[in-house]
């Protein structure tokens, strides 16, 4: 929905909201002022607290939002499970192509969260706990190789996509269809010939 068409609380509230992700990915938590965050957002100090207690409370509602949806995209492997073999291709790539395009659209948030947040290392193992299940019942269902281990598997597969992210992504060479692309063609196919 267009700014504009939002109620003047709303506005003001996603104003704050922007302002700070960006002030955050800029200087990381410690270093952003509620002062800065208000005069990015064309707003004052006491419009600021009709919406948020403190930066604690703002920080904590933007990463609340923002693993919300990241848990739901990481969890997209469960969707491949109950396919038929030739849906399966479709079906990562569209899950790359998803999360690709929602860190794509919030490149500060996605900054602070895969690379300045201070519980990243708990983050990343969450992540790789998710894929790694999903990986599981993968194996399970015959798409994924039985002799891979998913654990190692979901830890590098997590890691290319933070790496290719911030390599490709965030700097805007190369749009999300393309690094999904490419990026199923590495997972799904690796990079040695097959043995003849």
């Amino acid at each position: 929905m267009e700014e504009s068409k939002l109620p003047k609380g709303e506005q003001s509230r996603g104003r704050l909201l922007a302002a700070a992700a960006s002030e955050f990915a800029a200087k990381g938590f410690h270093r952003a002022r509620v002062s800065d965050i208000v005069k990015a957002a064309g707003l004052t100090q006491a419009s600021f607290y009709q919406y948020f207690e403190s930066k604690e409370g703002l920080y904590q509602q933007l990463m609340d939002e923002f693993f919300s949806r990241l848990w739901e995209l990481a969890d997209g492997g469960s969707k491949v499970t109950a396919l038929g073999k030739a849906d399966v291709f479709d079906q990562v790539r569209e899950n790359l192509v998803a999360l690709f395009r929602f860190f794509q659209e919030r490149p500060e948030l996605t900054q602070i969260v895969l690379y300045q947040a201070e519980a990243g290392e708990e983050l990343h193992r969450k992540l790789a706990a998710m894929v790694s299940a999903n990986l599981r019942q993968n194996q399970a269902a015959g798409h994924v190789r039985a002799a891979l281990s998913p654990e190692v598997a979901a830890e590098a597969m997590v890691a290319v996509c933070y790496r290719l992210t911030a390599r490709f992504l965030l700097t805007g060479e190369k749009p999300p269809e393309q690094l999904a692309d490419e990026a199923v063609c590495f997972l799904a196919h690796g990079i040695l010939q097959e043995k003849r």
